[in-house]
């Protein structure tokens, strides 16, 4: 995805200083010397607490922040410094056994049970956390039970982090020093408490009205939502808002879909097309319309360029055709002039969601989709199989300089796709992703 490197540079820059701080500050103290590699043991725990505690920040859906990176790319930042603080925390006390055995005690519950078993824990909620978000689906853990878990588990760690910072006390005898790691935790919970309670506060102001659920191809389902008593929601096609579909946003059940339709449609009416696949969208089928949704956005940089000379190649597979359906629905409105291209992934032909809509999409606008079918039916003269280079190659522009390109779909989808069109000759920054395997 495009973003601003400037802004993105200073906000990562931010970032690491932030993690780095407590380790900073702990040494800032009167700290009588040990040996280099207990020092190094020492600081390896400081670093793991500040990248702890920063991924409560990096969760926050800040509107000021998320432009500068998109919320899905710093959801990935987020389960990739999960693994990081996970090798940190573990190295920890690895560097300090190895240095000095004796403070293997620490781990004794025979020596001080309290401070024993809260260590044991951290560890293993620090395993579970990780587990458990990279292997959800294999855990047949549901997505609502897992964010409270999640929740839970980060803040114990990060509570038994400080507290155990705090009792040792090698470094933080100072009172401002321990009035900082205070305010590390603080800080921490305080941003899952605006997450979990002061945005769902907001959000029941802004209520919406589920006022159509219409049935589409591929076992997918549209949902139609109107404001109730408030100006509604602009956004712009290709983005994407967290949905609730419940009487009141004080709930677990929160889950990240792109706008299907026309953002001309905006602010008195968005659509969601949802693909039943499971937890949450299981149920879609079975909402009545008159019922109450919360709506958190928008969000999202998988955008099209204004300006009309620039074409838009958009590879995608399954229900990612959403955001890209909302900007051939946008264009359509605004009888936008440039070209257009779709590489159309699916099963077969029975999967294709708005198969009709986008045949009817080629006489207003300068568009044509390829649809890539992996199980054809009798006499398809179509593509068939997966997406590959080959493919690509065979149906992208000639003057593939003068286009975007908008890839959404299975991951190993997209992976092929990125990889493809870099080989090509595609540059970077023309190339516009995104993912939702971050639930």
């Amino acid at each position: 995805m495009k973003y601003s490197l400037k802004r993105a540079f200073v906000w990562a820059t931010a970032y690491l200083a932030l993690a780095m701080l407590p380790a900073l500050v702990a040494y800032l103290g009167p700290v009588p010397p040990r040996t280099f590699w207990v020092e190094v043991g020492v600081g390896l725990g400081f670093v793991a607490l500040g990248v702890l505690a920063m991924q409560f920040f990096l969760t926050g859906r800040f509107q000021s922040i998320v432009p500068s990176f998109g919320l899905d790319s710093m959801l990935q930042i987020h389960r990739q410094l999960g693994l990081v603080a996970l090798v940190l925390v573990l190295a920890h006390p690895v560097v300090l056994f190895a240095a000095d055995p004796s403070y293997f005690e620490f781990l004794d519950p025979r020596v001080e049970l309290p401070r024993a078993l809260a260590l044991w824990a951290v560890i293993g909620a620090l395993l579970l956390l990780v587990a458990t978000s990279l292997w959800r689906l294999v855990f047949r853990l549901e997505y609502e039970w897992w964010r409270l878990v999640h929740g839970a588990l980060a803040a114990f760690v990060v509570f038994v982090g400080v507290t155990h910072t705090l009792q040792v006390g090698h470094y933080v005898s100072e009172p401002w020093i321990q009035g900082f790691f205070v305010l590390v935790l603080g800080g921490a919970l305080g941003l899952l408490l605006n997450a979990r309670l002061i945005r769902p506060w907001r959000m029941r102001r802004r209520p919406w009205r589920l006022t159509a659920v219409r049935e589409e191809r591929g076992d997918a389902w549209t949902l139609a939502l109107e404001p109730q008593g408030h100006a509604g929601m602009r956004f712009r096609a290709g983005q994407f808002a967290w949905l609730t579909l419940n009487d009141t946003p004080f709930t677990l059940q929160q889950h990240p879909y792109s706008f299907s339709s026309s953002s001309d449609d905006a602010p008195d009416r968005v659509e969601f097309t949802v693909k039943v696949e499971g937890d949450f969208s299981a149920s879609v089928r079975d909402a009545k319309p008159g019922r109450l949704a919360f709506l958190e956005g928008p969000f999202g940089h998988f955008l099209p360029s204004p300006d009309p000379r620039v074409g838009c190649v958009m590879i995608v597979g399954g229900v990612g055709v959403t955001p890209c359906m909302s900007m051939l629905r946008t264009f359509a409105d605004r009888e936008d002039g440039r070209n257009l291209n779709m590489i159309y992934a699916n099963v077969a032909l029975a999967d294709v969601i708005f198969f009709e809509e986008l045949q009817r999409v080629q006489e207003r606008l300068h568009f044509r989709v390829t649809h890539v079918l992996e199980e054809p039916p009798e006499g398809w003269e179509g593509e068939e199989g997966l997406i590959t280079r080959d493919l690509l190659e065979r149906h992208l522009p000639t003057d593939w300089d003068a286009y975007e390109y908008f890839i959404c779909g299975p991951e190993a989808m997209m992976n092929i796709a990125e990889t493809s069109l870099l080989e090509l000759g595609i540059r970077q920054r023309q190339i516009l992703s995104e993912r939702f395997n971050m639930v």
